[in-house]
């Protein structure tokens, strides 16, 4: 299924695939060998310096694999936060934009990753404009309700937390004021953990420190019509997003689900 959705003709941005909480380059390497036998690895090395692994001039550039973690993983733990790793984000988006001469990136995010992701589009105007379409996957929009200690990135994913409260914010500005839907997401219901699927907005992916309530990863009440006769059915240019799905999944197979294959087909149109 997934080789049968990538033989059209998609456009020629770079795809980025971003981890989660605690995640490492390997997160995403099924997902992405499925697609592609070519892609290259880059992370944030320090303040200065990022690892990557494209050398020349090959024409093929389109999926990159990153990490926005540090090579001191005790310090980010520790102190790294949301907006910091936004920040790193955009110093590798700027690398990749400038070795592949594109004006524009594609974004593929799984958990935390997609929060990251989100910051990064509304520091300014030219961060915004140059994400052509970002697919969210298992990301808790909304936080976790459960309290998680004093670890910056942790406190960032409480609900109702500042960095929650003003990404929304941000976000609803520029998404309002662009007028579009550039924002898939895809949600999973863990099933074989017991999970009904019947309109409950507690069904979570199992996955996470404080498990990703489906209405946390399909937010501003789609994911009622999402699993309402429609689960693993995908929708396009539904009301908030350019592409919703919610697929029977735990946290870490739903990278594997052909909802998210589907998602990235739409992303890369």
């Amino acid at each position: 299924m997934a080789l049968n959705l990538f033989k059209n003709k998609y456009n020629n941005y770079p795809v980025l695939f971003l981890h989660g909480l605690a995640g490492t380059l390997k997160d995403w390497e099924k997902t992405i060998t499925k697609i592609s036998n070519v892609y290259y690895e880059m992370r944030f090395f320090d303040r200065e310096k990022i690892y990557h692994n494209y050398f020349g001039d090959n024409k093929e550039k389109r999926f990159w694999n990153l990490s926005y973690y540090s090579m001191n993983l005790l310090d980010d733990s520790l102190y790294g936060n949301l907006n910091i790793f936004a920040l790193r984000l955009k110093k590798m988006i700027d690398k990749i934009l400038f070795m592949t001469k594109q004006d524009k990136v594609v974004i593929i995010a799984h958990s935390m990753g997609g929060l990251i992701s989100r910051r990064y589009m509304v520091l300014n105007q030219d961060c915004w404009n140059s994400v052509y379409k970002i697919l969210t996957v298992a990301t808790p929009h909304r936080g976790f309700g459960i309290s998680l200690g004093v670890i910056q990135q942790l406190r960032d994913l409480k609900r109702n937390s500042k960095f929650i409260t003003k990404l929304d914010e941000k976000w609803n500005n520029f998404y309002d004021k662009n007028r579009d839907k550039k924002w898939g997401v895809v949600g999973a219901i863990d099933v074989k953990a017991g999970y009904s699927i019947e309109n409950d907005p507690n069904a979570t992916d199992s996955g996470g420190i404080g498990f990703v309530e489906i209405s946390s990863s399909i937010p501003y009440d789609e994911w009622k019509d999402a699993i309402s006769n429609n689960i693993e059915k995908e929708s396009y240019d539904t009301q908030n997003f350019g592409f919703r799905i919610a697929v029977k999944a735990n946290h870490t197979s739903v990278m594997l689900s052909e909802g998210v294959f589907k998602g990235i087909a739409w992303a890369m149109k």
